[in-house]
């Protein structure tokens, strides 16, 4: 038996993140999220909704989001070197 994973507005950031691009665009949509935590893609696509109501990530086009505060992801890795 497969095993759900837990899905809240945090682990989807979280997914977002780990899997945007060098620029910060995320390739992704309600589908997409759906798929990786086993769940409705009307869930995912409110999660969606919470995170640009949020301002943590922009809806660019279809299947392409926009990590907002992406800097500050760069910013880290600068320091962390």
């Amino acid at each position: 038996m497969k095993r759900k994973k837990y899905f809240d507005a945090e682990r989807a950031f979280q997914f977002i993140w780990e899997n945007a691009d060098s620029s910060g665009l995320w390739c992704g949509d309600a589908v997409t999220l759906a798929a990786e935590f086993d769940v409705s893609e009307d869930i995912a696509e409110s999660i969606l909704e919470e995170l640009c109501d949020r301002r943590l990530i922009e809806k660019l086009y279809t299947r392409t989001y926009f990590i907002s505060k992406w800097r500050e992801r760069d910013e880290i890795e600068k320091r962390e070197a």
